[in-house]
């Protein structure tokens, strides 16, 4: 009995991928006719479907031949205020257009950001907006290479054509440092936040250049970096209080570092702003009635995601836009914590 010929089978969305080196999902958006891609991908991918005879599903094709009206948001900490603010804004903006949004929170994993990023590509979102781990991910650039529309929140990237819309950290740092100067403080120790993240190294800048402005040297022993968390800073205020006792002011660089460092102070009964000012960085509306009240720099938060939800929506309208950066201004409010009443 001759043997049966066997037919060669059909080639797969995920081999057109391969033979170009995108993601099935960019081919998939070649094919919807996706408007945000570059024209150079568009073409590969349209070449490499000719040359392997690929053939879509023309009944699934025109199943999702329309836009997708999904959103994506990832974010590190959903736990955080400042962050939930943020994201609040954004969802208003986008259900007020129609949009629904897909969140996630990475809690700063990188391993999850990437499932993550896997998850929101596969489910086709039309754009993102994120608060990346750090300012090189590789596949949030990639992502935005390939056309997808991409803002970035609270932190700056090095690569991709992404719009970002932040704070002007070195300046609200500086607002800080100089308005404990002006008190009359000298030795004014730092909690900062990481150092891979740009939004850490730029408060950092601002606590230094406003020290070094005012003629004083910051020892190492005077400064700790944590990771953002209540936790981090309560454990690094009990390190610089316990290492350098003669500390009279601290600034302190987030929202929960912050509490976590007045938990400490009162832990170890030291009266604010008596022993030890506290400047912190984020306001929120209960910090009015802490004991003390605190004294902050204020970002605004409802703003950031206005301009971030508008600047996304842009960019799906205009993919070829160039990458903007917003930088919103800060403000100093002052309370009973950093003692501008007492002195």
């Amino acid at each position: 009995m001759s043997q049966r010929k066997q037919r060669r089978s059909a080639p797969t969305i995920l081999e057109v991928a391969r033979h170009v080196g995108v993601s099935p999902t960019t081919v998939s958006r070649v094919l919807n006719n996706y408007p945000h891609i570059r024209e150079d991908v568009r073409n590969s991918v349209l070449q490499a479907i000719a040359d392997l005879g690929y053939e879509p599903n023309r009944v699934a094709q025109r199943l999702r031949a329309t836009h997708s009206r999904l959103l994506g948001m990832i974010v590190t900490d959903i736990t955080n205020p400042f962050l939930n603010t943020i994201m609040a804004s954004i969802e208003a903006v986008f259900f007020s257009k129609g949009f629904s949004v897909l969140m996630s929170n990475t809690t700063a994993d990188p391993r999850k950001e990437l499932e993550y990023l896997s998850m929101m590509e596969n489910e086709g979102v039309a754009g993102l907006i994120i608060a990346p781990t750090s300012e090189n991910v590789d596949r949030v650039a990639e992502l935005a290479e390939d056309g997808l529309p991409v803002v970035v929140i609270d932190r700056r990237m090095t690569s991709g054509r992404v719009d970002v819309v932040l704070s002007d950290n070195v300046m609200g740092a500086r607002q800080a440092v100089e308005h404990l100067i002006s008190l009359g403080h000298q030795r004014i120790g730092h909690i900062g936040g990481p150092l891979h993240l740009t939004s850490g190294r730029e408060r950092y800048q601002g606590y230094q250049a406003a020290m070094h402005d005012a003629g004083i040297d910051v020892p190492p022993d005077w400064v700790r970096f944590g990771d953002h968390r209540h936790d981090s800073g309560y454990q690094n205020a009990l390190e610089l209080l316990a290492v350098t006792p003669n500390l009279t002011a601290l600034f302190i660089e987030n929202n929960m570092m912050t509490l976590g460092a007045m938990n400490a102070i009162h832990d170890r009964g030291m009266r604010v702003p008596d022993e030890i000012a506290i400047v912190g960085f984020d306001d929120m509306p209960w910090y009015k009635s802490l004991n003390p009240p605190l004294t902050v720099i204020a970002q605004q938060t409802h703003e950031i995601g206005v301009v971030a939800a508008s600047r996304l929506l842009e960019r799906i309208d205009q993919p070829n836009l160039p990458a903007r950066a917003d930088v919103l201004p800060t403000s100093l409010i002052v309370r009973a914590s950093s003692g501008a009443g007492r002195r």
